[in-house]
């Protein structure tokens, strides 16, 4: 009995460093991504972001694991489709924003993703859990405090909804990888919203037309880091650690966007900013030794 319960603190301790890893992948991707929307459109942007992708997980599952099946739940449609939406969205909401806005925004995702784990994956909290969710919250609110420029309302939508899609997408995604391996299943993520973006595309006028190569080289490299590495150790994770506890982790997202936003759009580090980083820090410090053996286990 001792010795399972030192394998389930270990095995949740792994899943929260690997979110903390990917956490630091894909909070730089915001950046780039501004950058790439000098010339792309967020349509033609997130086929891009998917392509790039799919081809770096396809390299992985055939050098590295050689470990590729076919997935044929029906769910890895929606999977795709709510990605794709969510691409496309966060690119209409950095186009319009700053990417310190929009990931201040997408704070809110922390609500969608819990809500949803309890509506479909059961997954309960214990006082801890919703102390760690409000010290988030508010830790965001002060860590972003006067930075939010509330100019553009379509843009404001945009960042609102698109943390939904990535809450659902994840959602999906923790169902498919219990039976599945996460590569395969971060494989067909991709593959199947560049689809719907591209078929979405030849709807639109323009899409494909004054495509730079720098910014498809800063799509290329948002899209490794954030498309490919951290949602592949987010996955990952799931199966040691709930997704609730799992997106808590993720909630540093601002502290690290402002950190590397800093390089390119210089910030003043203030005592809201500090006080917000605590909030943050020690919230990730209660999900990483709060344990809840209860929605671990499920």
């Amino acid at each position: 009995m001792s010795n399972g319960s030192t394998n389930t603190k270990k095995a949740q301790r792994l899943g929260v460093e690997l979110n903390l890893i990917s956490l630091l992948f894909s909070s730089i991707s915001p950046v780039l991504n501004k950058f790439s929307l000098v010339s792309l459109n967020p349509i033609i942007g997130g086929v891009f972001t998917s392509v790039f992708a799919a081809i770096f997980n396809f390299i992985l599952i055939y050098i590295m694991y050689r470990d590729f099946s076919v997935i044929k739940d029906k769910l890895v449609i929606a999977l795709g489709v709510t990605n794709g939406i969510g691409v496309l969205l966060q690119y209409v909401a950095l186009s319009l924003l700053s990417p310190v806005t929009v990931t201040l925004i997408a704070r809110i995702y922390l609500v969608y993703v819990f809500v949803l784990s309890y509506l479909f994956l059961k997954e309960k909290l214990t006082a801890m859990d919703y102390l760690a969710v409000a010290m988030c919250i508010t830790g965001s609110i002060f860590v972003s405090s006067g930075r939010m420029e509330l100019d553009n309302v379509w843009g404001i939508v945009c960042a609102f909804v698109y943390p939904f899609m990535y809450a659902a997408n994840n959602i999906i995604a923790k169902y498919l990888v219990e039976d599945n391996n996460p590569g395969n299943v971060l494989f067909y993520n991709h593959v199947v919203s560049a689809i719907f973006l591209l078929v979405t595309g030849l709807f639109v006028n323009g899409t494909f037309s004054g495509i730079q190569a720098k910014a498809v080289t800063f799509n290329f490299f948002g899209a490794f880091f954030n498309g490919f590495l951290s949602l592949l150790l987010f996955y990952t994770s799931l199966k040691f650690i709930s997704a609730g506890k799992a997106n808590i982790v993720r909630a540093l997202g601002p502290i690290v966007v402002i950190i590397y936003s800093y390089f390119f759009f210089p910030i003043a580090i203030t005592a809201n900013i500090i006080i917000g980083a605590i909030l943050l820090i020690a919230s990730t410090a209660i999900v990483t030794f709060t344990k809840n053996r209860s929605s671990d286990a499920a």
